[in-house]
């Protein structure tokens, strides 16, 4: 089995973890981290099994988790995991949230999985490969079918700072250019993009562990990913733009 099918293999157990706890209602049991965001049960387990797994298949590998502190092994490859993007959503009974795996080498991006548990909904792609969607192979938006009006998905980070920038960035839109929708998960967003549901992302506070598996399946269907100023996106940049290419420099003109 490749290291992309076990990474797969690994999404697709948490996405089966998720969807059984789940509940429409939402959570009554949630923690506070910093900024008031929300942390569950169902984070904690999600990230033990994924972690456990890639223990297993990967024992030399580094971990980096939202969830937990770095497993630092001999290794020189890391893999980054987002067990459960989109918790607040979760936690309130919403349907948007993600699981997102990535595994990078010293060098680049090597692979990136992105699952939607109640989608049942595999996003997936590997350097020098193309953008795949539960095996039919996707690609960003080329033609707007949908009037003069782009999709444009917003999401703010929990900091006062991010914040203020996220609100910032709203009041520059042209809602007479601009479809805007705010999903408030990482992983279904950059996985919109990059089946063409969107015609671009852009966030103001985000970490690798949101977005790495995003970044490499965007860029495999076609599209692009920077920060704020035009530059690509790299581990080190917590400001994020992804689009189908076209529209990419209108997005950055709203954030400089």
């Amino acid at each position: 089995m490749s290291d992309l099918n076990r990474a797969i293999k690994i999404v697709r157990g948490a996405n089966k973890i998720l969807s059984k706890k789940f509940q429409t209602l939402g959570l009554d049991a949630v923690r506070m981290k910093k900024n008031q965001e929300i942390v569950t049960d169902a984070d904690m387990t999600t990230n033990k099994f994924i972690t456990a797994k890639l223990l297993k298949y990967f024992p030399n590998d580094d971990i980096v988790s939202e969830e937990a502190k770095k497993i630092d092994n001999p290794g020189k490859n890391t893999w980054f995991v987002d067990p459960l993007d989109g918790t607040t959503n979760f936690s309130y009974g919403l349907r948007d949230f993600a699981t997102c795996l990535a595994r990078v080498t010293p060098k680049r991006i090597q692979l990136g999985v992105v699952g939607l548990p109640l989608a049942k909904e595999i996003y997936w792609a590997e350097a020098g490969g193309e953008a795949f969607l539960n095996g039919e192979k996707i690609t960003v938006s080329r033609t707007n079918n949908h009037g003069a009006k782009s999709m444009v998905l917003l999401c703010g980070g929990h900091s006062p700072v991010e914040q203020k920038k996220f609100l910032q960035i709203i009041q520059r839109l042209d809602p007479e250019q601009v479809r805007l929708r705010i999903l408030s998960s990482a992983g279904i967003e950059t996985s919109a993009v990059a089946c063409g549901r969107a015609d671009g992302y852009i966030t103001t506070g985000i970490k690798p562990w949101d977005v790495l598996a995003g970044v490499i399946i965007i860029r495999a269907a076609g599209g692009r990913v920077t920060n704020f100023t035009g530059d690509d996106w790299t581990l080190k940049d917590s400001t994020f733009v992804a689009s189908n290419g076209i529209i990419h420099d209108k997005l950055l003109a709203l954030v400089r």
